[in-house]
């Protein structure tokens, strides 16, 4: 079948467990041929594509086969003309935006690490990164997909045209379901034009409520921006400068661009600064040992009480990654304080003992369990996929 290239198991640990095997699948066919193997066997799967998100979830209930999805890579599709393209769910997002360059086009999501990150994990892993502020989240610019069930069954959702709207959306249910209810294959993407131009400027504050203060302000006048960051302590020495910053990216006609940046530089003393920088502001999360990252509603201040001094934060999108090694108790009273004020204080990156000691990875779900459970009879009824990665999907 041509599956079975072999890599260390030692590399596809998930929290300390290690499979028993890693198989890596060039076809969607071959991908189906696993999973319904595994699942006659009853064998537990964690599917892998960059590994870029594997940090998040709790540890596995079982784990004995690693599906490396990095070999089902490539642009199946693309139709310039109509802004949509279909890729291959281990298409990393480097390789992508390679492919759609030369045709002008880009599709507007960022992500942490993209020569690894990968199209499916993306969306899988509903990754979240500076674009988040113009372009909302991953599974916006998702038209249709090819999945396999947990069972197997080669299943398609959507369509490849931006105008198919029948039935439920299946894909915004994928999104974000970190591999737990189907295996993506195949994605169709919306895309966008390549900006005529990009500006990216750098506001320097003396700490993290300056900068709040300056995003408010920059908010309250209602600036078209396509992208807002800031980052404090070990975020912000990685981005070359200790001090607490500001950056702000805009782009679009050369004549709009030109008008909104003289407004930012005249209202915030940012100066400009190389676009090379927003890599670096979405991939420090993905490289530090411990991470958490918090959510509250868009456009409202961050929950009281979260430690900010060393984090990225996303303002307006109601993000933010905070990056210190914050201590169990510590934790706990932070994600009580973001639930309280309806956010959210997820384990981004720790090992499997600070996950237990923090009550696991994801704090209150806000799905109801029984609809969770449901939803993993349906789709993955016996187990297969990642048990446990995200406890109220589990069908145990």
């Amino acid at each position: 079948m041509g599956v079975a290239t072999q890599v260390a198991v030692e590399q596809r640990a998930v929290d300390a467990m290690v499979p028993s095997r890693t198989v890596r699948p060039e076809t969607t066919d071959e991908l189906a041929a696993i999973i319904t193997a595994a699942d006659h066997a009853r064998e537990a799967v964690v599917l892998w594509g960059g590994g870029t998100r594997m940090g998040v979830g709790d540890p596995p209930d079982r784990y004995d086969i690693a599906v490396d999805l990095t070999g089902l890579s490539g642009v199946v599709e693309h139709s310039p003309a109509d802004l949509v393209c279909t890729v291959r769910a281990g298409t990393t997002l480097a390789e992508l935006a390679s492919a759609l360059g030369a045709s002008g086009q880009r599709w507007p999501v960022e992500a942490a690490s993209p020569e690894r990150a990968t199209v499916g994990g993306t969306i899988a892993g509903a990754a979240a990164g500076p674009s988040r502020l113009r372009y909302q989240h991953p599974r916006d610019w998702i038209i249709g997909c090819t999945a396999v069930l947990g069972d197997g069954t080669i299943t398609h959702a959507g369509g490849r045209v931006v105008k198919n709207v029948t039935g439920y959306d299946l894909t915004r249910l994928y999104s974000g379901s970190y591999g737990t209810l189907v295996a993506l294959a195949e994605i169709t993407l919306k895309l966008m034009a390549l900006p005529d131009r990009t500006v990216t400027l750098r506001a320097t504050v003396t700490n993290v409520s300056a900068a709040l203060r300056v995003a408010a302000e920059l908010r309250a006048m209602h600036l078209p921006l396509d992208a807002l960051a800031i980052v404090t302590g070990a975020a912000a020495e990685r981005c070359g400068d200790p001090r607490t910053s500001v950056f702000i990216r805009v782009s679009g006609p050369d004549a709009a661009v030109d008008r909104v940046a003289r407004v930012v530089r005249e209202s915030t003393d940012a100066a400009d600064t190389d676009a090379t920088i927003w890599h670096t502001i979405a991939s420090v999360p993905a490289e530090m040992e411990r991470v958490a990252r918090a959510g509250w509603p868009g456009g409202h201040e961050p929950p009281d009480g979260l430690a900010l001094s060393d984090a990225v934060i996303y303002p307006d999108s109601g993000i933010a990654f905070l990056l210190g090694a914050t201590a169990p108790n510590e934790f706990a009273r932070m994600r009580a304080s973001a639930e309280a004020a309806d956010g959210t204080l997820v384990v981004e990156r720790a090992d499997a003992a600070f996950k237990a000691a923090v009550g696991g990875a994801w704090g209150r779900s806000r799905v109801p369990g029984a609809i969770a459970r449901a939803l993993k009879q349906k789709f993955d009824p016996h187990g297969v996929l990642a048990p446990g990665r995200i406890p109220l999907a589990s069908s145990s």
